[in-house]
């Protein structure tokens, strides 16, 4: 087993997320169209950021709910890994890849929250990542459209995190130039 980046970043360009691209415009229109609502009413910035925030990740989450749940063949068997970090003893480059995107798909989910909460603390962000991805996992279970994973719990937290943490530093960028 050898770690090979190319072979990584393959997987990860080539892997089909199961949303229509006409689902991710809508999204994306629907979002920018809130966003020239809330410039229209001349709504302040720190208002208007955080409102935009709220919407950006309202449609994010849709999106991985899309990419988790509803795009996914039914396996007709229930899935689960319940033993903790287990994809670290199969150091397989398809398994890195899916654990670097289990992480990467929720940095947005905990950038937006740190912005869109009104008590920006570490926990609360946290506790968000921490049952948005439980909701994801057991509805994977019981519609048998995924696999149970322990391990994208904990991944999908650490990405909640990762995020909150992007937001603390741009945060302090923006209060250290103003």
């Amino acid at each position: 087993m050898e770690f090979d980046i190319g072979q990584i970043l393959k997987y990860m360009l080539d892997y089909d997320i199961g949303v229509s691209p006409s689902v991710i415009i809508g999204v994306l229109l629907f979002v920018c169209g809130i966003i020239f609502l809330l410039f229209r009413l001349k709504i302040s910035y720190s208002i208007f950021f955080r409102q935009a925030s709220v919407c950006l990740l309202i449609g994010y989450i849709f999106l991985v709910l899309c990419t988790t749940i509803i795009f996914r063949e039914e396996t007709f068997e229930k899935r689960y890994h319940l033993c903790p970090l287990w994809s670290y003893t199969e150091l397989y480059n398809t398994i890195i890849a899916q654990l670097i995107m289990n992480v990467m798909m929720f940095i947005p989910i905990g950038f937006f929250s740190g912005v869109a909460l009104k008590k920006k603390h570490i926990w609360n962000v946290i506790e968000i990542g921490l049952i948005l991805s439980l909701f994801i996992e057991l509805t994977q279970l019981i519609t048998t459209r995924g696999v149970f994973n322990v391990d994208d719990i904990i991944h999908n937290t650490l990405g909640c995190v990762i995020g909150f943490g992007c937001f603390v530093l741009c945060y302090k960028l923006i209060r250290r130039t103003t």
